[in-house]
């Protein structure tokens, strides 16, 4: 059954993308230029650390082109003139690309970058990196997923010694790009450097980031640090998915920013310089080509005054004929702005505090387990906000009809059924929350089913189907799992086509594990495969059940209206996020959401 695409964060499987100018023929870098589900819960820390957009000094990297593109050497502070809103600044500070760099290379190693072994580690990395630097240069390393590993500085004497480099990783599969630069911009602040550049290669998938792309890109413009983004496609299967609108729709339900927007906007609004390799071969070129750069442009530095405006705008001239200058940033934060980054004290890592996912005000501790309850009166929860999946007085409701909906009888509100049937969904599936190992979950579902009809001697299907709507448990970027409901009704031929919604007080169930897939051809699809199959239930209706699973281990436990009713062993999916599904054609509304630690 392939998975639901809608345009439009348990954020995990990103199954659209490839960065669109990957056909470069070499990395060239491009100036200006325009999620748990969502992370690992963590217990909210009391105190925390900012950075604020106010630093000694504001940086400028320019370079300076003659009229054939050429590099302009040469020059000294004498040949430039800096206007802040049209002030002229005096240079305090002036480079031409010999004095000493502080850089950070920083390595996604998300699940979405599913080539990155053969890229290497965050260390390796930068140690290749720093075998083309100069010497005098600093080189530090981050690996980063969902969360961030240790920021190290790899040195000549650990490169001398040949042996293998002990950073950790992140572990992790997910993705939170921004917190890792905001977290990289925190530690490259003890640096005395004035030139200061970050690396980043990734590519472009944030799923689960505390901090917003727009802060991130505030937070750019009062710093230092030059940014440098080495983009490398995510599976290949994502290539044809059309990522022209600033968001995209997980399997999940949730929106992301589309990473070619992520990328654009960096450049565009905070200077960063962008290159997009053609080959995996090719970092070894954007490497190098990012050290070109910082070998030839010119860094210049003045003392910003004071202003109260939210964006200031610089200017670079240089007084040689037949120059120009390109500059990294021409638009900044103000030094007196309010924004700031918090970070937990005594580290870089973004507080979870100051910038709480939205699910994390509904989590509690009893008995030293967490809890998570939503009962979805406040539809600023976090759960997804789609046409098909959204909030409704007293629930969350899922529904695979894009046209009417179904009457509460089952039937369906026109006549004109081959028509709507044809525009039904296979499935629907919306998640949230922290990621669970060990839990028991549960919810009230009250749905509504309408047995696949025939038309023109055919089911309008993609497979052949039961109407069904339950939960989805242990959700990951490898697949999840799915407890599926529907009337027992539905397994009698005649029925199906003569009786639609006229259900005994009977039910039944099947617990299947949908496990992502790629074919020869690319196309992603879930293939599920058959844990429990179909059983009876008497004295129960999935009009109106309680239903409820505990896994601990492999253990998976299922419960109807409190009453035990199955049980098995299966180890695919050892973690995950919780949520609801509802395969067609039916529609479903969830309540009382309850997710407690085992």
């Amino acid at each position: 059954m392939s998975p639901r695409f809608s345009s439009g964060r348990c954020a995990l499987i990103a199954i659209w993308f490839g960065i669109s100018a990957i056909a470069a023929a070499s990395p060239q870098p491009v100036f200006g230029g325009d999620a748990s589900c969502a992370q690992g819960f963590a217990p909210l820390q009391s105190g925390a650390h900012v950075i604020r957009s106010e630093v000694d000094l504001q940086t400028v990297n320019v370079q300076v082109k003659d009229k054939k593109g050429n590099n302009v050497a040469g020059l000294a502070a004498r040949d430039f003139t800096v206007s802040e809103d049209g002030h002229p600044q005096k240079i305090a500070f002036f480079d031409a690309g010999n004095g000493p760099v502080t850089v950070a290379v920083l390595v996604d190693s998300s699940s979405s970058m599913v080539r990155k072994a053969r890229l290497g580690s965050a260390e390796e990395i930068a140690a290749r990196f720093m075998r083309i630097a100069r010497p005098g240069d600093e080189i530090w390393a981050m690996d980063f997923t969902e969360w961030t590993g240790r920021f190290e500085r790899i040195t000549q004497k650990q490169l001398s010694n040949h042996g293998p480099l002990t950073i950790a990783g992140a572990g992790g599969s997910g993705s939170a790009l921004y917190d890792a630069i905001a977290g990289a911009i925190c530690h490259l602040r003890s640096s005395t450097n004035p030139r200061q550049a970050i690396i980043v290669v990734t590519d472009g998938i944030d799923e689960h980031s505390r901090i917003s792309l727009d802060r991130l890109i505030d937070l750019m413009r009062s710093q230092r640090p030059q940014l440098f983004l080495i983009g490398f496609p995510s599976r290949p299967e994502f290539r044809s998915f059309n990522h022209s609108q600033p968001k995209v729709t997980l399997v999940t339900g949730h929106d992301i920013d589309n990473p070619d927007v992520v990328f654009s906007r960096l450049a565009k609004e905070a200077g960063a310089q962008t290159f997009i390799p053609k080959s995996e071969n090719g970092l070894q070129d954007a490497l190098k080509a990012v050290s070109n750069l910082l070998e030839s442009e010119y860094t210049l530095a003045y003392y910003p005054p004071k202003t109260s405006r939210n964006l200031r705008r610089i200017e670079v001239k240089v007084d040689r004929s037949g120059a120009r200058v390109l500059a990294s940033r021409f638009l900044v934060g103000s030094p007196d702005s309010a924004d700031v980054v918090h970070f937990v004290d005594g580290t870089c890592a973004v507080s979870p505090k100051f910038h709480p996912y939205s699910y994390e005000s509904h989590l509690t501790k009893a008995r030293g387990q967490t809890v998570y309850r939503d009962d979805f009166s406040d539809p600023n929860s976090g759960w997804p906000q789609h046409p098909d999946s959204h909030y409704v007085p007293g629930g969350y409701e899922l529904s695979t009809a894009e046209g009417p909906p179904l009457l509460a009888s089952g039937a369906v509100s026109l006549s004109e059924t081959t028509t709507l049937l044809r525009t039904y969904r296979d499935n629907v599936v919306a998640a949230w929350g922290p990621t669970w190992w060990n839990f028991r979950v549960s919810a009230n579902m009250k749905a509504v089913f309408e047995p696949p009809r025939p038309s023109s001697g055919r089911v309008q299907f993609s497979s052949l189907v039961h109407p069904a709507a339950g939960l989805v448990f242990r959700m990951n970027e490898k697949g999840y799992y799915a407890l599926l409901v529907t009337p027992t009704s539905q397994f009698k031929k005649k029925e199906l086509v003569s009786r639609p919604g006229k259900y005994k007080k009977k039910l039944a169930f099947e617990v299947v594990a949908m496990t992502f897939h790629v074919d020869s051809t690319g196309r992603p699809s879930f293939v599920p495969s058959v844990i429990v199959p179909w059983i009876v239930v008497d004295g129960a209706s999935p009009a109106d059940a309680q239903l409820a699973v505990q896994a601990v281990g492999d253990q998976i436990t299922i419960f109807m209206n409190g009453r035990q009713v199955g049980s098995v062993r299966d180890s695919r999916f050892a973690e995950g996020c919780v949520g609801f599904t509802a395969w067609a054609p039916a529609r479903a509304t969830f309540s009382n959401l309850l997710v407690q630690q085992r």
